[in-house]
C-alpha cells in the first residue's frame, strides 16, 4: 500500500512538474510577443517620425528656391534630408510641373530586435512632405514704405518713398517712383515721427493682408526716415548684396504693393521684396531707394498677384 501510495505521488508530482514547463514556455512565448510588440513597434515609431521630420525640414528648405530655381531647390532638399540621416539611396525628391511646389519622400529599412525570434527581421517605413509656395497675401512686419501697381523687374532700383512726391512713371535715371508718402499701417492718426521711425526700424508688428485699406502717412518727416533706413543698414552684419542676401537680412524688407484710393488711402493689392539700398539726399530729395529681389518669408499664402513674395505651406 505504501509503495502504491509512494509511487502515484511521484507520477503525479511528475506530471505537474511538465505541466509547469508547458506553462513556463508558453508564457516566456507571451512575454517575448509583448516585448517585441513594445520595442519593435515602438522603434518603427520612432523611425518613422524622424523620417516624417526630416521630410518637413527637407521640403521647406527646398521650397525657398522655388519657383525660379528648381534644380537649386531639389539640390537644397536633398542636402536637408541627407543631413538628418536619409541615405541618397533612399530619398525621392520631386518638383512640380508648375515648380510652384516640392515633394520628398524619404524611407528606411528598420531591423527588429525580439521580433527576429519570432521570425520577423525588418521593416520598411516611408514618410512623405510636400511644401507649396504661393505669393505672400498676409505679413507681419511689413516696412511702411510702399509701390504702385505695376510690373517689376529683378535687380532693378525702385523709390520707395519720395521726398516731394512726383509722377509714378520711369524717369531718366532708370528708377521707377512708388507711391508718394510713407503709410500709416495701423490706421490711426498720432504717433507721428516716432512710430514710423519704429516702424522702418523693426516693421508693423501686426498682420497686414491684401485688400487691407491703409492710410498714407503724412509729411515728410525726413529725419526718423534716414535714422530708420540707416539702423537696418548697420544691423546687417555679413556684407549682404541684393544678390546675395541672407533671408533674415534686415536691409531685406517685406513692402506693401498698393493702389490709390483717394487722397487719404490706399489697398493693398499684394506684397513685394525690395533690398533697401539706402536713403537719397535729405529733405525734399530723400528718396528711399530699394532694389527689387524676389524671396520667401514667412506670413500668409493665397492666390493673389504674384510681386515675388511668397510664403511657404507644408501638405502631408
Amino acid at each position: 500500500m505504501l509503495k502504491d501510495f509512494v509511487a502515484k505521488l511521484k507520477n503525479k508530482i511528475t506530471s505537474e512538474k511538465g505541466s509547469v514547463l508547458v506553462m513556463v514556455a508558453l508564457g516566456m512565448v507571451v512575454l517575448l510577443g509583448c516585448a517585441s510588440l513594445v520595442t519593435d513597434v515602438g522603434l518603427l515609431y520612432t523611425s518613422r517620425n524622424r523620417l516624417i521630420n526630416a521630410a518637413d525640414a527637407a521640403a521647406l528648405a527646398g521650397a525657398q528656391e522655388l519657383p525660379d530655381k528648381p534644380e537649386m531647390a531639389e539640390v537644397v532638399a536633398r542636402e536637408y534630408a541627407m543631413a538628418n540621416g536619409v541615405s541618397e539611396d533612399n530619398l525621392d525628391v520631386e518638383v512640380s510641373a508648375d515648380n510652384r511646389s516640392i515633394t520628398v519622400k524619404p524611407r528606411q529599412n528598420v531591423r527588429f530586435l525580439f521580433a527576429q525570434l519570432l521570425g520577423f527581421t525588418e521593416q520598411e517605413v516611408d514618410a512623405e512632405a510636400t511644401a507649396l509656395t504661393a505669393p505672400l497675401t498676409g505679413a507681419i512686419g511689413v516696412v511702411p514704405f510702399s509701390i504702385e501697381e505695376q510690373v517689376l523687374e529683378i535687380g532693378k532700383q525702385y523709390v520707395l518713398k519720395e521726398g516731394a512726391g512726383g509722377p509714378a512713371v520711369e524717369g531718366a535715371d532708370g528708377k521707377m517712383s512708388g507711391w508718394y508718402g510713407a503709410l500709416d499701417p495701423d490706421n490711426h492718426q498720432g504717433g507721428g515721427a516716432n512710430d514710423y521711425r519704429e516702424r522702418i526700424k523693426h516693421g508693423y508688428q501686426r498682420m497686414l493682408r491684401v485688400g487691407d485699406r491703409v492710410l498714407v502717412e503724412k509729411g515728410n518727416m525726413s529725419g526718423p526716415t534716414t535714422q530708420g533706413v540707416q539702423y537696418r543698414i548697420n544691423q546687417c552684419k555679413n556684407g549682404c548684396t541684393s544678390e546675395n542676401f541672407d533671408l533674415d537680412c534686415p536691409r531685406v524688407m517685406i513692402v506693401p504693393v498698393i493702389k490709390p484710393v483717394n487722397s487719404k488711402e490706399v489697398e493693398i493689392s499684394g506684397f513685394a521684396a525690395f533690398f533697401l539700398e539706402g536713403v537719397q539726399g535729405q529733405g525734399n530729395e530723400n528718396n528711399v531707394i530699394g532694389r527689387f529681389v524676389k524671396m520667401v518669408s514667412s506670413g500668409e499664402l493665397g492666390g493673389g498677384t504674384d510681386y515675388g513674395a511668397y510664403a511657404v505651406k507644408l501638405i502631408h
